[in-house]
């Protein structure tokens, strides 16, 4: 019932494909939800549903159901067209998002500094990183796999907050929108404002190298003589 009641309001508030974020865990997600929920014409979900996280071997996600509570269960304001959720893990089904929704889906990567992400500390477990460089060669490269797709579009977390304007600018045209004004001044306008993977409320966007602090000198020692780590950093100009 919750799918059926749930695709129904889905195919009635909204008119234009979804919007879908993903990428390695602690690169920006989060922020990037948030700057696209001060849209007019996003939906940003709040929470991360794990809808498409796991799938059957017919390619159809198997907890979509979560997505469609989200819609069925929460107020949807009307000027909305689309949606938008957000997950980490969604970077690594890339190709089933494109199959089930037949292309007609915006998947936006995000990437960060693998010395920012794979230095960031558990807020109440401080003495262990949440992200091992295994995971971040992983999901980075997923995402990678489809830079260029049409559909998929790749954008690092570094020149977002260097140059927000012009890369708000070109996720608007991305994914098909107007830049409003309330995108320029996203802080203000953001819908998102809190989520579970800041343990605080939303900040404004700040500078991003506090992976230079000795305290992490042997976690940036350990991936910068990663062959594989140092083989991805070249090819995104993290050197």
């Amino acid at each position: 019932m919750i799918n059926y009641f749930g695709k129904a309001k889905e195919q009635k508030a909204f008119t234009k494909e979804p919007i879908i974020i993903g990428g390695c865990a602690r690169s920006g997600t989060s922020l990037l939800l948030s700057i696209l929920s001060a849209h007019p014409a996003i939906h940003a979900i709040p929470v991360e549903t794990d809808a498409f996280t796991e799938w059957d071997n017919k390619g159809n996600p198997i907890r979509i159901d979560r997505l469609y509570r989200e819609l069925l269960f929460h107020s949807i304001k009307p000027s909305s067209s689309r949606w938008c959720e957000k997950r980490p893990y969604n970077v690594r089904y890339i190709p089933e998002l494109l199959k089930f929704y037949k292309e007609q889906v915006k998947f936006i990567h995000i990437i960060r500094d693998p010395r920012s992400v794979c230095t960031s500390v558990h807020p109440s477990k401080p003495k262990q990183y949440w992200v091992d460089l295994d995971r971040y060669i992983h999901d980075v490269s997923l995402g990678l796999a489809y830079e260029g797709h049409p559909a998929v579009y790749t954008i690092k977390y570094e020149e977002l907050i260097a140059d927000t304007e012009t890369e708000i600018t070109k996720l608007c045209k991305f994914v098909n929108e107007p830049l409003v004004d309330s995108m320029k001044n996203w802080y203000e306008h953001a819908t998102v404002r809190s989520n579970r993977a800041w343990f605080k409320s939303l900040q404004d966007i700040r500078s991003d190298r506090g992976w230079g602090d000795p305290q992490h000198e042997y976690r940036v020692s350990e991936i910068m003589n990663h062959p594989e780590m140092r083989q991805l950093m070249t090819r995104l100009g993290y050197n």
